[in-house]
């Protein structure tokens, strides 16, 4: 009688064996086995070559769209013609672009090519103008609901943000703010204060950390006084980050000024403010 692959064999001592057999009784050998496993593991090879492939052609994809994407809204902050914030969320959801990535990385990514345009000759100072308030336009739109009440409490603190009078990246510093309210902190952002402005504003209200974002050398020693200002009101405790483009070409700036930490990386400046704990980025959404 012929046994199926894998059925029952009836052993000499009359016990019943499931080991599996080949067709007719025969024993399977030794290279019976090793030939399947070399056939598995050549499947499981061609597999993990395949997805490889699919994931690099996914990635290229990615790339192209995004390239297409930055080129698009380039040109929706420097035409004539204003596009709709419909025309823009479209686009953004054929590129599958979140509203955390315009803010993130396409609006600061647009507004270095402003500048660079402006250095270079390629646009005029009103068109280099008209890009900035468009973009911040743009950011506030996208971000009018990232508050950091809406994250059910998370607790992350309460941060002043502050931008001294003259300086020209109050949309770099809005940008930050929405970064830090999707990540459950709390911001106020005061934007050209003179010493009394702040001095009654951290007297009345309480933060549990501050940000000083600073671009030009002339406002130097303006920082210096603002963060004697903001420890007075806040106490000597109060732990304070410096941020901007002067960390380009300045060093040792965080002694200079009296801060805990000068740097353009968040994390670092939250973790360095003790605001690191709770403060984790909203979910993106398309």
């Amino acid at each position: 009688m012929e046994n199926t692959y894998g059925s029952p064999v009836v052993s000499r001592s009359g016990g019943a064996s499931s080991a599996p057999v080949a067709t007719g009784g025969a024993a399977q050998s030794d290279g019976v086995s090793e030939c399947a496993g070399s056939a598995i593991g050549e499947v499981l090879r061609f597999a993990a070559d395949v997805v490889a492939r699919l994931v690099a052609k996914d990635a290229e994809v990615g790339a192209d769209v995004r390239r297409g994407f930055f080129d698009y809204f380039l040109t929706v902050v420097t035409e004539d013609e204003p596009v709709s914030f419909e025309a823009l969320r479209a686009e953004m959801r054929r590129a599958r672009v979140t509203p955390e990535m315009l803010a993130d990385e396409f609006i600061p990514d647009v507004a270095r090519r402003l500048g660079e345009m402006w250095h270079r000759d390629e646009a005029t100072f009103a068109k280099v103008s008209i890009g900035s308030a468009r973009l911040q336009a743009i950011l506030h739109d996208i971000s009018h609901d990232w508050r950091a009440d809406s994250l059910h409490g998370s607790g992350a603190g309460t941060v002043l943000l502050v931008l001294p009078l003259g300086e020209q990246h109050t949309l770099g510093a809005c940008v930050l703010a929405a970064q830090l309210r999707r990540r459950g902190v709390s911001v106020c952002v005061c934007i050209g204060p003179d010493a009394g402005d702040l001095r009654r504003l951290v007297l009345r209200r309480h933060f549990d950390a501050a940000m000083l974002s600073l671009g030009a050398h002339e406002n130097l020693d303006i920082c210096c006084n603002f963060v004697e200002t903001i420890r007075e009101g806040l106490g000597n405790d109060v732990r304070i980050a410096v941020g901007g483009a002067i960390l380009e070409s300045e060093t040792d700036l965080a002694a200079r000024l009296g801060v805990d930490v000068a740097t353009q990386d968040l994390e670092v400046a939250l973790a360095a403010l003790g605001l690191d704990g709770g403060a984790k980025a909203a979910r993106p959404t398309v």
